[in-house]
């Protein structure tokens, strides 16, 4: 894994983490966040696992 794809790995973990804890916490008592964990789990994955894999795999060619 090239240096730029980690770098980009780490930093995508770290916003998504923050976006979900931060919306834990705003959202906390409401069934909001239990609607909402869903779309921002999706963008999540999005980021930090399909984005990377394309990286990834357009350099190996």
């Amino acid at each position: 894994m090239s240096r730029t794809t980690s770098v980009y790995l780490a930093s995508a973990v770290v916003v998504w983490a923050a976006i979900l804890a931060a919306s834990a916490l705003i959202l906390r008592g409401t069934p909001l966040f239990g609607q909402l964990l869903p779309i921002l789990g999706a963008g999540a994955a999005w980021f930090v696992v399909i984005v990377p894999g394309m990286l990834t795999r357009s350099r190996q060619r």
